[in-house]
């Protein structure tokens, strides 16, 4: 039959692509989950140097800046994870059903807050910023979309928009490249099988990108990662180290409790910044 070859391999190409989006997919999940979890803990963390630096008497007023800055970088990461979720209900409720990339449509029904969560605080979420809590009826179900639909693109990054990422998390793709099944002339069934293997092809090539895309955001997910828990094991083992000073009066610290006080600030604020840092 006419091309019949050519169509086998090029379906054979399209579903050996699919397979690695796929894989490359659920790759990311998984590494942006773990960048979540370790960002709860930092939070958790976080709070218990805030808990210790405000214990102390007659700190500098350098500590009262700086705790300041901290928890501004804890409420910012608590708004990111309530827009998301809100985002994520008010889309459910409207039973939408967006466009995500090269993933076709995909439905919002069976995400989990935490997927949505993950992914607006790796990813960002819509660049208004509104909380969707303060909007009601159409606008509320506008601002989600347009964070499902498009999302905040971080420059310089992979080209995934938090929103769509969520929405790719749907479900695996699968491109319906049909194959003949009613009667017709050798000729037409020719001219079909041409069709079938040339739109295999250049589908194939799309997921190929994307799936590049994912591989690529995964390795930048994966350095974040690194690098946040780096910062973490290094405040821990300095939060041991200052214990002993809670309550304590700081004009009658010795110089070393004072310089440990201060880089248990210093290293606080630097993993508070890192909290927010966007893909």
């Amino acid at each position: 039959m006419l091309y019949e070859k050519p169509k086998k391999e090029a379906l054979a190409i399209h579903e050996r692509a699919v397979t690695k989006y796929n894989t490359a997919l659920q790759q990311m999940e998984k590494l942006g989950s773990q960048l979540y979890e370790k960002r709860c803990h930092c939070v958790s963390l976080i709070q218990e140097v805030a808990f210790l630096v405000n214990s102390i008497a007659n700190s500098p007023k350098e500590f009262d800046n700086k705790i300041s800055k901290i928890q501004t970088a804890q409420e910012t990461f608590k708004e990111t994870e309530t827009y998301a979720e809100e985002a994520l209900e008010a889309a459910i409720k409207s039973g939408a059903s967006v466009a995500a990339g090269v993933a076709g449509g995909a439905a919002v029904v069976s995400m989990a807050p935490t997927a949505a969560m993950w992914v607006a605080t790796t990813f960002g979420t819509a660049s208004t910023g509104t909380a969707i809590s303060t909007l009601t009826g159409a606008a509320a179900t506008k601002a989600a979309l347009a964070w499902l639909g498009g999302g905040a693109l971080s420059a310089g990054g992979a080209g995934i928009a938090g929103g769509q990422a969520l929405l790719a998390l749907a479900g695996p793709i699968g491109w319906g490249i049909t194959g003949i099944t009613t009667a017709a002339s050798v000729f037409a069934l020719g001219h079909k099988n041409k069709k079938i293997a040339d739109e295999a092809i250049s589908e194939a090539k799309k997921i190929t990108m994307a799936g590049a895309e994912l591989n690529e955001t995964s390795a930048k997910i994966q350095n974040l990662t690194e690098e946040t828990v780096m910062l973490m094991k290094g405040l821990h083992n300095t939060v041991e180290s200052c214990k002993s000073l809670h309550g304590a009066n700081y004009l009658k610290l010795s110089d070393d409790e004072r310089y440990r006080l201060g880089t248990l600030v210093n290293n606080t604020l630097s993993l508070a910044e890192l909290l927010n840092k966007t893909i």
